[in-house]
């Protein structure tokens, strides 16, 4: 066999193994939060309540009448801290579904957003076992049309989360989903 010919058989089977690894991506369970899930149902102090507002007013791209009214919270455990999952309901959502959504984490009595500009909008979000630096991948999947969307994976570098992946799903009724890792930007 020629060097070429190699060279095109190991191109050729790498090509298909990682076609066949973005295939076999597993996301966790993607969430969104209800209706119920309000700060007061959250338990939070009217000092807590503060605190995050003015977390989230740094980070949203719109600012409400009320954020209490616009945002849907709820209580998580991100691996070594606890957290905190807030979503826009009105205003900080588009017409695909998608909401502006954020995830805060407890420190010397703070909350403290993860995100350091603008947190994503995003249909749905889910946790990854995986931690780094102590606190769980956070994923986030948007929908683009009916039978697109993107995921993005955030790893957490000590202080704020980071884009680390970026996978593009398509969905054709009856088929198994398309998946393909795609660049972050």
């Amino acid at each position: 066999m020629s060097t070429r010919t190699a060279l095109v058989i190991c191109g050729t089977t790498l090509l298909l193994l990682a076609h066949a690894a973005g295939q076999n991506v597993v996301f966790p369970k993607m969430d969104h939060l209800k209706n119920n899930e309000t700060f007061h149902s959250a338990k939070l102090s009217a000092t807590e309540i503060k605190q995050i507002s003015e977390e989230i007013e740094a980070t949203a791209f719109d600012t409400p009448d009320s954020w209490e009214s616009e945002l849907r919270v709820r209580r998580v455990l991100l691996g070594e801290a606890p957290g905190l999952v807030l979503q826009g309901t009105k205003l900080l959502c588009g017409a695909t579904g998608n909401c502006q959504t954020w995830v805060l984490r407890r420190a010397d009595d703070h909350w403290l957003s993860l995100f350091k500009n603008q947190a994503p909008i995003a249909s749905g979000f889910g946790f990854d076992e995986k931690t780094t630096n102590g606190i769980q991948r956070f994923v986030v999947a948007a929908n683009s049309s009916a039978a697109d969307s993107k995921y993005v994976v955030y790893d957490f570098d000590g202080k704020f989360y980071r884009e680390s992946a970026c996978y593009s799903r398509h969905d054709e009724s009856g088929e198994k989903p398309h998946i393909q890792q795609v660049s972050c930007k």
